[in-house]
């Protein structure tokens, strides 16, 4: 990627991980239950493994990362997202064993999308052409760590992505849920290679001021079968900020496997 900081920010990805300590201090305690779950499934991971190294994919501000029990476990940490927070950079730089690396955890779409969307003429934008051409790769090749952790990731990685095309002019309803399948697809191929475990949102539920209640699907795959598996669900937005005049609370599944 040419400018990487560049393309990150005009994407929005910067400004949405502001937008997740935002909601979370405005929301703090509807969310801490929550959070408090996903550290605990993570620490119950990996007592039968000998692993000395983990990557934390998504760790973000790490609010739902049990930083300081993962250091004491782990010889080695890996924090990986693409962009660490100048806080979380200042928190983690006397831990030793902690190591920050910047990577695009789709796979290469980011930079594929960005490259496309400026390509592509308006009148010949279509959701199939970016299909056929797309391929991913894993990320982190420089390193190979015994075990893997996706933290609140998996559902996440296309939002960017699409919301991004949507502004550009693309996305008929079926290619878009194909585009998400296949960003969710590759990632679990490429996470259950390793143990590992993950947490993700699976279900949002909204509902109206008359009381009405939507769902929406936010997976597009099948998760991988695991030894243990965890379900919870939390409050993401009691004040009607994400869906105007709406509360919405989001399910959860977690997932441990060898």
């Amino acid at each position: 990627m040419k400018n990487p900081r560049k393309v990150i920010r005009r994407m929005g990805f910067v400004r949405d991980q502001e937008g997740i300590m935002n909601r979370y201090i405005r929301e703090k305690l509807n969310w801490d239950q929550h959070l408090e779950n996903t550290r605990e499934f993570i620490n119950s991971c990996f007592t039968h493994t000998s692993a000395e190294s983990v990557a934390v994919l998504g760790s973000g501000w790490l609010l739902d990362v049990p930083i300081h029990d993962l250091e004491k476990r782990f010889k080695h940490i890996f924090l990986v997202d693409i962009n660490h927070p100048p806080q979380i950079r200042k928190k983690v730089a006397e831990m030793k064993n902690v190591e920050l690396v910047e990577a695009d955890l789709s796979g290469g779409a980011v930079e594929q999308v960005w490259q496309f969307a400026k390509r592509q003429e308006k009148e010949h934008r279509r959701t199939e052409d970016l299909l056929e051409r797309i391929t991913l790769s894993p990320p982190l090749s420089r390193i190979s760590p015994d075990a893997i952790i996706s933290v609140n990731l998996l559902n996440q990685l296309d939002i960017i992505l699409c919301e991004f095309l949507e502004k550009q002019g693309y996305f008929e309803h079926e290619p878009a849920d194909r585009f998400r399948s296949f960003i969710q697809s590759f990632h679990l191929e490429w996470i259950t290679a390793t143990p590992g475990c993950l947490v993700t949102d699976t279900t949002e539920i909204s509902k109206d001021l008359h009381g009405t209640e939507t769902q929406k699907e936010l997976l597009h795959v099948q998760l991988p079968p695991g030894h243990r598996t965890g379900r919870w669900s939390w409050e993401f937005d009691t004040r009607g900020t994400y869906l105007p005049g709406t509360r919405v609370r989001m399910e959860v599944q977690a997932v441990e496997w060898t």
